[in-house]
């Protein structure tokens, strides 16, 4: 695992970082995106205590990404001195551009690589992430839809 991580990750970062540069996106901005994904509706403070930083600091990031359309804020109905977090259409864009650059990634690397052993992998990878799924706190976002997205 550790081998193909290194792998991947070497190309995904790379395209990556090339492509949050050029849309003045920060890793911690992007890293709230997929966590507002990953848990909305989710607080405010929710959110700074998954990305590890300040509530203030968390704040003034998702005022930048709420300005710029990525994100939205609204009242919690059950507590108006809260907000809720939820991904915008432009954010849900947004994010489903970046994972069509991750992937790739994949298809760069994996390209090449036997049908029969992809589907060996495959069936592999299903088999490991039902039984993550079944050990999950929250449901997942990652369950595959097509062949290539399991990839």
């Amino acid at each position: 695992m550790r081998q193909l991580h290194r792998l991947v990750s070497d190309r995904v970062m790379g395209s990556l970082q090339s492509e949050l540069q050029d849309e003045d996106v920060s890793f911690t901005q992007m890293t709230a995106l997929y966590k507002v994904r990953a848990f909305t509706p989710i607080s405010v403070s929710a959110l700074a205590e998954h990305l590890g930083v300040s509530l203030p600091a968390t704040s003034q990031l998702i005022q930048e990404l709420v300005r710029r359309k990525l994100m939205e804020r609204r009242e919690n109905p059950q507590d108006r001195r809260e907000k809720l977090l939820d991904l915008s259409e432009k954010g849900q864009q947004f994010l489903s551009v970046k994972e069509k650059t991750m992937m790739g990634a994949y298809s760069e690397i994996f390209g090449r690589v036997h049908p029969k052993t992809l589907a060996a992998a495959e069936n592999a990878i299903n088999a490991l992430l039902s039984e993550v799924h079944q050990h999950a706190d929250t449901p997942s976002q990652i369950t595959p839809r097509t062949p290539e997205e399991s990839l």
